[in-house]
Parts: structure tokens; sequence; C-alpha cells
């Protein structure tokens, strides 16, 4: 049975990190792709369920390689990680109804907090705590970026440009839900900053031979899909596709 609704506020107590300790962590780690693969595989149990750790610690890796990629990247980091902490602090103050994605929505949805942007909890930093359906959202979105740039990368010839791999699947997946201002900053960003393809995968072999590097890619892209068409599948059934 679900928890009753949290009503408390949590910031006294709350252990999870700030921002600028999770940056400082992806900096110092080394990027490994099987667990980009592992946790994405993982987040898919049996009965299509899909837990919110797992989910997390996917993208939590995925952090780690971004910031391997340099400086001006520092954005998205941080735009990722406040989201990270968003999730991770729900999994620690109410384990049961944030459990997988699923119950997620469900607690949200019973119990209205879907209709406000905000709640009264607030993170170790003192910042309110936005909804879970929301935070997850904005992630669950551009995972739709991160499955198409992979695919796409894994079969591109050697002399294939990224910044224009990079740019394709941005077009077909996040620009859908950005301004035209936004998109064409993006495209200026992704045209200046985005490595070329050959220094992307040598990120991406730290450890790994490029049969693993193929296989997890192949795998990850997979998963990913599966995770963000079940995940669109609730958002729709749940009207909760335009959360503001």
């Amino acid at each position: 049975m679900a928890s009753p609704p949290i009503t408390q506020n949590h910031n006294k107590d709350a252990s999870s990190s700030t921002i600028s300790e999770i940056q400082a962590d992806h900096h110092a780690r080394q990027f490994d792709i099987k667990v980009v693969r592992d946790a994405f595989l993982n987040c898919i149990q049996p009965d299509n369920t899909l837990l919110l750790s797992e989910y997390v610690r996917a993208y939590d890796e995925l952090c780690v390689f971004v910031a391997s990629l340099g400086q001006v990247f520092e954005w998205a980091i941080k735009d990722l990680s406040s989201k990270l902490i968003i999730l991770q602090e729900y999994q620690r103050i109410d384990p049961v109804n944030y459990e997988s994605i699923q119950s997620m929505i469900a607690y949200e949805v019973k119990s209205e907090r879907v209709k406000t942007r905000d709640t009264n909890l607030q993170v170790k930093s003192g910042k309110i705590l936005p909804n879970g359906c929301r935070t997850l959202l904005r992630l669950h979105r551009a995972l739709g970026f991160i499955s198409s740039f992979l695919s796409q990368m894994r079969i591109a010839p050697d002399d294939a440009s990224s910044a224009s791999i990079a740019w394709n699947a941005y077009s077909a997946t996040l620009g859908h839900f950005h301004s035209w201002v936004i998109r064409q900053t993006i495209h200026a960003a992704i045209t200046l900053t985005v490595p070329n393809r050959q220094t992307l995968l040598n990120k991406l072999l730290i450890n790994r031979s490029h049969d693993e590097i193929y296989t997890f890619c192949a795998d990850i892209v997979q998963s990913c899909n599966k995770v963000e068409s079940i995940t669109q599948e609730l958002y729709e059934l749940n009207n909760l596709t335009k959360l503001p």
C-alpha cells in the first residue's frame, strides 16, 4: 500500500547532494558506458515497471560522459543534475511512492500534486521541490534526443560530422519543445562545441573495445526506446504531456 502524502518540510535533515557537489563528482569519475547500458536494462522490469532508481543511475552516468567533453557543457550538467537531485530526494523521503515511474505518476495524480508546479518540500540547498512528474517529463524529452543521437552515431561513417548528427537528433526530438530563438542558440552551440566523431568515440572507448561500444550502444538505444515508449504512454494516459 502506498504511503500517505508527505506534507512536512524535510529541509533540515535532507541528505541529498547539492548541484555543485554532484558536478564535482561527475568531473572526478571516469565514464563507463556499461553502467549506462546496465542501468537502462535494469530499469525495465519483466512487467514493464520502470524503476526510478535505475533511470536516475543511467542519467547520472551520462552526466559523467557530458562532463568529460569540456567546460562548455557545464550548463547541461547543471540542468540535468538539478533534476536528478529532485528525483533522488523524492526517493529518499518517500521510497514507496517513488519506487517506479508508474508509482510516482499514480501517487502524484491521486494526491493532485501534479496540479501545482512546486510543493511545500525543500532540498538541501533550501530550494523548493517541483513535483516529480514535471521533473521527469524534462528528462523524458531529453531521453529521446540521447537515443536518437547514439543511434545515428553508431551507424555513421567515420568522417561523419558529429555536430550534424547532434543537430538532426535535436531537431527531431527536443527541438519540438523549444522556441525558435532557443533552437537557433542551441544550433550555434552544437556547431561550435560538439567534438568530432572520433573524439566522442574515444571518450566512449575508455576501458572498452570497439565491439563492446557498438554492442552497448545498440542495447542502450533499444532500452531507451522502450523506456521512452512506456513513459510516453503513461504521460498521455494521465494527460501530463504538457506540464508547465
